[in-house]
């Protein structure tokens, strides 16, 4: 009978996120109820706030506000933060529909809130859309309204830019530098949520209220250049379905018939949807992003197959679900020595032992650091074509003329003299590189030689002034086209202050996002992951000497050990002086200030995994140091793990 497949981890990871999802809605409505409160008829102190009632009503219709920046958030979610080069490149990263996703939702957000605002407020608001006037006048627009959905509309807009610019779509997972020798350190220091809570909820709301404010006070003059006439073309098309008006009204009158109170009416009816706004992306990233642990125990704890489970989860392809597998799987090496047993235990199983499965996975995504480095070494060798099978070459059944017929003159005369600049040009360059390019000694001395008379040459032919001014030209030209190796301080001042000025700032390619996209992939960059697979990986083995009993699990010290020594190899050098800053980094320091240059390559997410790496590697040769001539790892990779690791400084400095 076939063994039940287990439980695939992506189905285990959406339970989950289900009741977290269901705990963050919950405090959205309770923000919800407070908004309802604030909008409400104030006439009675008791219907203002009583739950059954108007307020309930409301209250339950402004949840569809939060809940649609919820669907907005689940439908676009990501783990890691945007790794391009610029930002630029981000915006080109991102897919249209997202785009359009996120302005939709958002403007969808604010039309209903709209709605209900307009239909809590009392009549001495005055925002019904059309006045009625006295019995003997005709109906005509009324302008309130209509500017208050446009600064709702507006407020949509700006909320989605700022939605996009501060990728608020990213699920923050903190991670943490180890410190050496303290093994029970947790690598993501996630606070509780309630503390979370109480430390960003103030901030969040601040910003909302800048943002609101900020709106309104520019929206007056945006309405009155761009949006006045449409929003009053729009209103009266489907007004004039249901009232009769003169032809006069085609226009809007006045020059701005909105006062200060409906200004005033609509910041604070801003501020309150922004608040809704933010803390619905609050709450849904401070519940989204808890540890993968139900009940205290590891999410797969319940499942029939718990190692089977996790193996799928580290084996997937989405980022959130690999991201919260080997999450899960840093917690067990750390805090669950019956899961590790039983990791190492599990040896009969379809694709081999859970152990080599866990090693595989998590020696793909560090080997991919080092892979990615090579690439950005050399560019050529992993974008040059695949090689095309030969093609037949066709049967030519007449010979057509591919030349002139040869001329009927001397060929053993002698070549004309030269007379233009030119011609000369062209007759001491030809000289010089037959007579070296024929030659059997064709060596770097002898190509040496050859610039050395073509500089002769061209200083014959071309002037100083003429030749430096196409030197010049030539370097500028590589410069535009981004092949040119000159450093940020030689940028001319004119391009250098429009980098430094906020339009330019999307076209600048920092030090910090190149070197992130390079060691982490792009476009987000995958920290979390990879210091779980290092953590996991070194926990597991050093937990291995108590825990496994097969003892199968100390053959692979030695291939871990020369993984990390080669990835710390690649890594430390590139970080410390392998990738120069590119020209548009203009506020990178300038090669005559070394310390603060050094300073300016510490980009905080690689110097985790660099200093993840060094310390499990300390670790892993700590553990195994009176085993390590029997399991194989003496001689040139011992010494070199050493180094790697740094011990070698410390014995010496001792």
């Amino acid at each position: 009978m076939a063994a039940a497949q287990p439980r695939p981890y992506r189905r285990i990871l959406t339970s989950a996120l289900h009741r977290r999802f269901v705990h963050a809605s919950a405090l959205a409505l309770l923000v919800c109820y407070i908004t309802a409160i604030l909008i409400g008829d104030k006439s009675s102190f008791l219907w203002s706030w009583f739950p059954i009632g108007g307020c309930g009503i409301r209250t339950v219709l402004l949840s569809l506000s939060s809940l649609v920046i919820f669907v907005l958030r689940v439908g676009q979610m990501h783990i890691g933060s945007r790794t391009t080069s610029s930002s630029l490149g981000s915006f080109k990263l991102m897919v249209p529909l997202d785009v359009l996703q996120t302005f939709g939702w958002y403007l969808f957000s604010a039309w209903w809130f709209s709605e209900i605002y307009k239909w809590s407020s009392s009549s001495s608001a005055q925002l019904e859309w059309v006045k009625r006037g006295r019995p003997h006048e005709r109906a005509s627009l009324n302008e309130r309204p209509m500017y208050l959905y446009t600064y709702h509309m507006v407020l949509a807009v700006a909320q989605s830019v700022a939605h996009l610019y501060y990728d608020h779509d990213r699920i923050p997972i903190p991670v943490a530098k180890r410190v050496p020798g303290s093994a029970d350190q947790r690598t993501h220091p996630i606070e509780p949520v309630s503390k979370r809570l109480q430390l960003a909820l103030p901030e969040s709301i601040k910003s909302g209220v800048t943002r609101s404010t900020m709106v309104a006070t520019f929206c007056p003059l945006i309405y009155m250049l761009f949006l006045r006439r449409p929003a009053w073309s729009f209103t009266l098309y489907f007004a004039k379905l249901f009232w009769n008006f003169p032809r006069s009204a085609a226009d809007p009158p006045g020059w701005f018939p909105v006062g200060p109170g409906l200004l005033i009416r609509s910041a604070i009816s801003g501020a309150l949807l922004v608040v809704c706004w933010q803390t619905s992306n609050l709450f849904f990233s401070a519940f989204i992003s808890k540890e993968p642990l139900k009940r205290g125990q590891p999410l797969t704890a319940e499942a029939k197959d718990p190692n089977g489970s996790l193996l799928n989860g580290l084996k997937a392809k989405k980022e959130a679900v690999i991201t919260y597998a080997f999450w899960e799987l840093c917690f067990i090496s750390q805090q669950f020595p019956d899961r590790r047993k039983a990791i190492f235990n599990d040896i009969d199983r379809d694709g081999g032992p859970a152990w080599s499965q866990i090693l595989e996975s998590a020696t793909g995504l560090i080997k991919g650091i080092t892979t990615r480095i090579e690439e950005a070494k050399n560019p050529a060798s992993g974008s040059q074509p695949a090689p095309q099978p030969e093609q037949p070459q066709p049967v030519l059944h007449t010979l057509p003329r591919l030349t002139d017929p040869p001329k009927d003159e001397n060929v053993f005369a002698a070549s004309p003299k030269a007379t233009s600049r030119q011609d000369k040009f062209g007759e001491a360059f030809s000289t010089t590189a037959k007579s070296y390019g024929q030659s059997a000694d064709w060596t770097p001395v002898a190509r040496a030689r050859a610039r050395d008379v073509f500089d002769r040459a061209s200083s014959a032919v071309l002037s100083p002034e003429r030749k430096q001014r196409l030197i010049d030209s030539s370097q500028e030209l590589k410069m535009l086209t981004g092949s040119s190796t000159k450093k940020p301080e030689n940028v001319h001042p004119f391009i250098a202050q429009f980098l430094r000025s906020p339009v330019g700032q999307p076209f600048r390619q920092t030090y910090a996002r190149r070197l992130s996209g390079i060691v982490l992939g792009t476009p987000h960059g995958t920290v979390s992951p990879i210091v779980d697979a290092i953590e996991s990986l070194t926990r597991l083995l050093v937990a291995s000497l108590a825990e496994d009993q097969y003892g199968k699990v100390q053959a692979d010290v030695p291939g871990v050990v020369r993984l990390f020594t080669d990835t710390i190899m690649t890594l430390e050098p590139f970080v410390h002086g392998g990738l120069d800053a590119h020209w548009t980094d203009v506020n990178f320091p300038p090669t005559s200030q070394p310390a603060a240059q050094a300073e300016a390559r510490r980009v905080p997410d690689v110097e985790v995994v660099l200093d993840t790496l060094k310390i499990s590697l300390s670790d892993l040769l700590s553990a195994f140091k009176l085993y390590l001539r029997d399991i194989g790892l003496v001689g040139k990779d011992l010494r070199l793990a050493k180094e790697a690791a740094g011990l070698l400084e410390d014995q010496e400095m001792s």
